[in-house]
């Protein structure tokens, strides 16, 4: 169990009453949410983290996905915590404070946040008993060098960092890895660099303890971030579908077959639908990509549901790549979801119809929001 549960490392002198803050940011599917169960799992239960998650729209899936490893978590979503939201967080965090009175708070945006105005936020917030501690950026192996070129937001992450969080690298040869490597440094030189493993995450002593330097109150005034491109960006980068179907146990809304939705995220091209995060509720249990077992006679006695009820699942498709989590203890506010998805990429447009009917909907069923780019 890591040491950081008994004490911080920050060089800058905190009483107990202040709470040092770390701020996971990276592009969208980079592997955020992963990374930070993983970090939470090696620290002591004595040592109370609690986080704070903002989501692209309100299917507030990886939220479910945190609840099931129970950790407390607030979310934020319907907007970016860099510029819609930016204001909120402020109440967010006090809010946490005062319910939680946690040791630290992990806050993991959104994949198209901008690190500048959170930094900001938290620094103003000194004098409440906040401290930020660190900025790490998760940096997609597989996928990084394909938005790159398109995705300013993915720069500023990669740039303005304490700590570069390699993901996924085991999937991509040496010289694909190499290359990465070469692209971020040019962004960004002399910020320390790690591979994540699959499965271990990153060591707590590692993450915590930084004392970041980045984003002093005093370069607010003058940022390498350009305030153009920093508010409304969003609308500028990413494509937004939404989709919100209830249950109500007739015909109507029945279950999705399991093998039909896996054949239609297996049809989404992967350069151009980068994630669909959400809440769907399949006729019968599907583990993950490798093991797609449908027998619904689960060894989880707690997910067996008759063929009616179905199952509910936290679907996350990342670049090609899909995972499924049956949810054991389904929130009440979640009793009534049939599909709570949000997909986001580029081009969106020509494949809604696909959309549709890979989740059924209809048309008063879907919500779209198109991005204005520049």
């Amino acid at each position: 169990m890591s040491s950081v549960a008994l004490s911080h490392k920050s060089h800058t002198v905190i009483d107990e009453s202040t709470t040092p803050v770390t701020v996971f940011t990276g592009f969208l599917g980079a592997g955020k949410t992963t990374i930070i169960l993983g970090l939470l799992k090696q620290i002591s239960p004595k040592y109370n983290v609690v986080l704070l998650k903002n989501e692209f729209g309100d299917a507030q899936t990886d939220s479910a996905l945190a609840r099931e490893s129970h950790i407390q978590v607030t979310e934020m979503t319907n907007g970016c915590l860099c510029c819609v939201l930016v204001g909120q967080m402020k109440r967010a965090l006090q809010e946490m404070k005062a319910k939680y009175n946690p040791a630290r708070i992990i806050i993991e945006t959104s994949g198209s946040a901008f690190p500048a105005p959170i930094a900001w936020q938290i620094r103003e917030m000194e004098s409440d008993g906040f401290h930020l501690d660190s900025i790490l950026t998760v940096i997609d192996c597989i996928n990084f060098c394909g938005y790159e070129d398109t995705s300013y937001t993915a720069r500023m992450q990669a740039q303005y960092t304490d700590l570069v969080l390699l993901n996924k690298w085991e999937q991509v040869t040496a010289r694909q890895l190499d290359i990465v490597i070469d692209h971020v440094n040019e962004l960004n030189t002399d910020t320390p660099k790690i591979k994540v493993n699959i499965g271990n995450s990153v060591d707590p002593d590692v993450a915590f303890g930084i004392d970041t330097t980045l984003f002093k109150l005093s370069d607010k005034a003058y940022s390498g971030d350009d305030s153009s491109k920093m508010y409304g960006h969003h609308s500028q980068e990413v494509d937004l579908v939404e989709i919100r179907r209830s249950w109500d146990n007739t015909d109507i809304s029945r279950p999705l077959c399991p093998d039909e939705f896996v054949s239609f995220l297996k049809s989404l091209p992967a350069d151009d639908v980068y994630r669909i995060k959400g809440i769907v509720r399949l006729a019968s249990c599907v583990n993950d990509e490798a093991e797609s077992s449908l027998d619904i006679a689960s060894s989880d006695t707690s997910i067996r549901k008759s063929a009616t009820e179905g199952v509910l699942h936290i679907v996350n498709h990342a670049f090609g790549r899909y995972t499924f989590t049956p949810l054991a203890e389904p929130d009440n506010a979640l009793t009534n979801v049939l599909v709570k998805a949000t997909i986001m990429g580029n081009g969106l447009r020509i494949y809604l119809p696909a959309i549709q009917t890979g989740f059924h909907a209809s048309e008063d069923e879907i919500e779209t929001h198109w991005a204005r780019r520049q």
